[in-house]
């Protein structure tokens, strides 16, 4: 079965996730879901039992090549607590997040970054999501070029 889901719900289910599967973790069960992430590997966040009664299976992935640095544990937490914040303000708001997708609406990137200088280097991390799996919502933090974000923070700057 083909999930069928709406931007923002993706972006309510991301937060809460981030926020109780992660970011509330303790330090050392926290550390291993970023080994397993920093590996190459999904982690399984939750199953939930849909309005129709199907099954989905949450995972999240991490696609750290646009980084910059060294991305270790602490710069992980740091930059996921940053984001999870971003989403909330969004959610709160009860804002339409501005999101990409493709034709079928089965991939999604929500223009929410978290943006932080970490050891004087500026990084972008954004929410994307993959509803092309039957059964599945593959959630994906995606480091982006950042560099895209402080041009137009020099504009506003100078205007």
């Amino acid at each position: 079965m083909k999930v069928q889901m709406d931007a923002a719900s993706v972006l309510a289910i991301a937060a809460s996730l981030f926020k109780s599967g992660l970011l509330d973790a303790g330090r050392t069960e926290a550390k291993r879901y970023f080994r397993e992430l920093e590996a190459g590997r999904e982690l399984i966040l939750t199953d939930m039992t849909m309005p129709d009664k199907s099954a989905l299976r949450v995972k999240l992935q991490l696609l750290p090549q646009e980084f910059r640095g060294n991305l270790n544990f602490s710069a992980f937490k740091e930059q996921l607590l940053y984001l999870t914040a971003e989403l909330a303000k969004v959610i709160n708001a009860k804002a339409e997040p501005l999101v990409m997708s493709d034709d079928g609406g089965n991939q999604l990137l929500f223009n929410i970054p978290a943006l932080t200088y970490i050891d004087g280097v500026l990084n972008a991390l954004v929410l994307g999501a993959d509803l092309r799996r039957p059964g599945a919502l593959v959630l994906q933090l995606m480091f982006i070029d950042p560099e895209q974000y402080r041009s137009a923070e020099v504009k506003t700057a100078t205007s």
